[in-house]
């Protein structure tokens, strides 16, 4: 059974997405002070400006999965796959939706109600908090996955035609959504990421070639990065100030661009960061590694410390409230997951 060798890059992917992660919660509040001034101004570009994050994260997931079962792949193992998958992010889910539920309760009411029936719908909608949706998308693309992969794997052409045809899904969706009629939790549908999905499958299958193209690109691909970045973070902040009215079709035609070149060139910057060798390179291998517990558990630090929040007025004391969430949250959690992962180690070695 053939097993490719493992991509390192990628984990350095997973610690610039998952830093921006917590630099879109972390600044959310300073995105809403008063529209004019410098702080606002700032936050509001940087919050924005990291919203490639999500469908980063899925790129990732199309390219992981594509590249170790795509020359291993057998139908008939289809059931041990969702078995194993869903079992490591189901469990999670179900746990974490039942602790924000109870959490975000007594933070910001200060007594906990159980509701069984309530608590269902928050889980099947993804809504126990704001960043669970996330992980309903990933569980769709794991059922999707089997029938993606022997579809591909027996028509060539549509190997060839993943990438138009993963935009052409997204587009159909958003039509729909947009135009037509709004979807239930559109946000939460893989509908909504199938063209990273389907770009990162693309990328995950032809890996060694298409870090090839990267390479001899980079610069039209980091060109293209900018001026998607530029356009959507532009638009929206004319946008706000009133200077400018846009259609939103193209607010997601700039983000999608900027999203699917970021991907490459993260691939890049990895590749070159690792080849240093250096304890910056091996701090961010470790970041990205931990980045799926650092996902699950920093709102729960960073609702804790907004209860110190200043007032609105005081700018310079909420800027640096604002800069101290962001450390808080990535380092604060990053040193909670490390904590848990030596915890459950020893804990095996003691069994053992």
């Amino acid at each position: 059974m053939l097993t490719r060798p493992k991509i390192p890059e990628i984990d350095i992917v997973r610690a610039i997405a998952i830093i921006a992660v917590v630099i879109i919660h972390g600044t959310a509040n300073a995105t809403l002070l008063p529209v004019g001034t410098g702080s606002q101004a700032f936050f509001f570009i940087l919050n924005r400006a990291c919203l490639f994050t999500v469908p980063v994260f899925i790129w990732i997931s199309g390219v992981v999965l594509f590249y170790n079962y795509y020359d291993r792949w057998d139908p008939s193992t289809s059931f041990a796959f969702w078995t194993k998958r869903l079992r490591r992010i189901l469990i999670p889910y179900l746990l974490w939706s039942v602790f924000y539920y109870v959490y975000n309760q007594y933070m910001f009411h200060g007594k906990v109600t159980l509701n069984a029936w309530y608590l269902f719908k928050l889980v099947l909608s993804g809504n126990a908090s704001y960043h669970l949706y996330y992980m309903l998308i990933i569980v769709q693309f794991y059922i999707l996955f089997p029938f993606v992969i022997t579809a591909v794997r027996k028509f060539p052409l549509l190997n060839k035609a993943l990438i138009p045809l993963g935009i052409c899904l997204q587009a159909a969706a958003y039509s729909v959504n947009h135009w037509v009629h709004p979807l239930p939790e559109y946000s939460s549908l893989f509908t909504s990421y199938s063209a990273l999905f389907a770009f990162g499958a693309f990328t995950g299958i032809h890996y060694a070639a298409m870090s090839t193209w990267i390479a001899r690109y980079r610069s039209w691909i980091l060109s293209a990065m900018v001026l998607g970045g530029f356009a959507f973070v532009g638009m929206l902040l004319l946008h706000q100030y009133g200077w400018i009215a846009v259609e939103n079709t193209w607010f997601e035609l700039a983000l999608l661009l900027y999203c699917m070149t970021a991907a490459l060139i993260f691939v890049q910057l990895g590749q070159n960061t690792l080849h240093k060798d250096s304890s910056f390179s091996k701090a961010l291998t470790a970041l990205g590694a931990a980045s799926f517990g650092i996902y699950l558990a920093h709102p729960a630090l960073l609702t804790l410390w907004d209860r110190l929040k200043p007032a609105k007025e005081r700018i310079l004391l909420y800027d640096l409230h604002t800069v101290t969430s962001f450390v808080i949250g990535l380092l604060g959690t990053w040193l909670l997951v490390r904590l848990y992962a030596h915890i459950m180690k020893k804990g095996k070695v003691s069994v053992k």
